[in-house]
């Protein structure tokens, strides 16, 4: 290289000094662009509630949910929580702190009091949000709009920890001026969507002796109003009072077949797909539980004329014959009338494209109707793939499905829905899905569970999809329908507080 082409040192250094300082412009830029497009969104967030006449719990919900608190990461949004309850004047108690596991109560007074406690169960955690491109809005903003509060967790279930804390909140001079015969609680936990073995199984171990139970409330009924043979009446209100089991399932085939994709013959995957088709789309048979008699002549009672009396009587011949000739036909009707599964998960062994797997598996999500056993869901699949070749092993199971007796706490809740919504029937309904409440049912203790709104059709889809919201009347009345619950229950109570 000639003289003429070399650089100078100071030239080298100009140029590396003038590099160094574009580059570290350019990032502190970027992260500048970042902190002001994160204060860009959360001033129009601000700007857009500003111009809404929304109640302090709607805003409230929506700073909850502008928390992220997906499955295992519900740390900060309980954090966020529990320092809320506190300023509201509750007693915050911790049951578990660790990452991933959040698990704490506020209270009318101290667990400690050991007074007899009505709980109200909420859960921090959500599903993960999925492709943010295909929400309206996005799921971690709590966006208010539409009059309804949008993303993931408005409605399943920090809207419903809104409604028990703002209810509940509206007892606290009371308990601090009067000895209230009992504590009233709000229980929030994580893991709920996982199972709840982070969550409600640690809270449960010593339940009975910690919190002194009367009644736990928490998700499950709510209220419907398109239903077609309600036609002229007002809104069905359901209670659950039971809900099905959770059971996770394990299939796996496995093959000396292991080679070339292009010479393949009888292999895993196509034993695994044979299998599953036959089972997934084979019918279950209808079983009518005592829980679902049970509801559906608490609707018949309630609905009347010659479609009311036929479904008061459920072990009739005629019932019996409408349930076999609708429940395959109605997917709603046929979830609470026949366990469920539903495959939720492949797994398979690690091999290039062109070389055949030995080792397929499918997990199954098994729900099961009250009084169903775990075996009798193992028996059907046997049955049904009529398969020697297949392993078939429990990975997970939740607690047995047990049912509460509509007792003296259901009246009140029925009596405060029926107070906030006119013309408003309410039955003790079968909840098909799986909830925390079975580990508190399997304890002994009445629980309920209940959603006091009323629940669009769309509102039922979005629930772990996209574009999940609640509107703001949700929680407002919401409050309300509890309020009245808690005056009933509260025998100090009266006009004068």
């Amino acid at each position: 290289m000639t003289r003429d082409m070399r650089y100078s040192r100071q030239t080298i250094f100009i140029l590396l000094t003038t590099l160094f300082s574009l580059f570290l412009n350019l990032s502190y830029g970027y992260r500048e662009d970042d902190k002001r497009e994160s204060d860009r969104r959360e001033i129009d967030r601000i700007a857009r509630a500003d111009t809404l006449a929304v109640s302090d719990a709607v805003r409230f919900l929506s700073k909850y949910v502008a928390i992220p608190s997906v499955s295992g990461q519900e740390n900060e949004a309980a954090y966020w929580l529990a320092r809320q309850c506190a300023n509201k004047g509750l007693h915050i108690e911790y049951i578990t702190n660790s990452p991933g596991s959040v698990n704490f109560t506020a209270s009318l007074y101290p667990l400690s009091s050991q007074k007899p406690n009505i709980v109200f169960l909420n859960h921090m955690d959500v599903v993960f949000e999925g492709d943010h491109k295909l929400w309206k809005y996005p799921p971690f903003d709590g966006v208010m709009a539409d009059e309804r509060v949008w993303g993931r967790g408005s409605f399943d279930n920090k809207g419903l920890a809104v409604i028990q804390i703002f209810a509940v909140e509206q007892f606290v001079d009371l308990a601090a001026k009067e000895e209230l015969p009992f504590n009233v609680t709000v229980l929030c936990v994580s893991g709920e969507e996982t199972g709840g073995i982070t969550g409600s199984a640690l809270v449960a171990k010593d339940f009975i002796e910690r919190f002194n139970p009367l009644v736990v409330i928490g998700e499950g009924g709510s209220g419907m109003e398109e239903l077609s043979f309600l036609d002229g009446t007002g809104p069905l209100f359901g209670i659950s009072i039971a809900e099905k089991g959770c059971m996770l399932v394990k299939l796996s085939w496995t093959s000396d077949n292991a080679g070339h994709a292009s010479i393949a013959g009888n292999y895993a995957s196509l034993m695994m797909i044979n299998g599953l088709h036959k089972l997934l789309n084979a019918p279950h048979p209808i079983i009518l539980t005592q829980e679902a008699e049970l509801m559906f002549s608490s609707v018949g009672q309630k609905l009347g004329g010659i479609k009311g009396k036929v479904m008061s009587k459920p072990s009739s011949k005629l019932f019996r014959s409408f349930l076999k000739q609708h429940a395959q036909k109605n997917p709603e009707l046929n979830e609470i009338l026949t366990n469920k599964i539903t495959l939720s998960a492949l797994e398979t062994s690690k091999t290039s494209y062109n070389q055949i797997s030995n080792l397929e598996s499918a997990i199954l999500d098994c729900r099961l109707l009250p009084g169903q056993r775990p075996e009798d869901i193992i028996n059907f699949i046997k049955n049904t793939l009529l398969d020697s070749l297949v392993q078939i092993s429990v990975i997970e199971q939740g607690p047995v499905p047990l049912t509460t007796e509509p007792e003296y706490f259901f009246n009140l809740l029925a009596y405060a829905i029926e107070s906030e919504f006119e013309g408003a029937s309410v039955v003790p309904m079968l909840l098909p899905a799986s909830t925390d409440n079975s580990y508190f049912r399997a304890l002994g203790v009445p629980v309920y569970g209940l959603n006091p709104m009323i629940v669009s059709p769309d509102q039922l889809k979005a629930i772990h999809s996209y574009d999940e919201f609640i509107k703001f009347v949700d929680v407002d009345r919401g409050i309300d329908v509890f309020v009245s619950f808690l005056k009933a229950a509260l025998p100090v109570f009266d006009e004068k507080h």
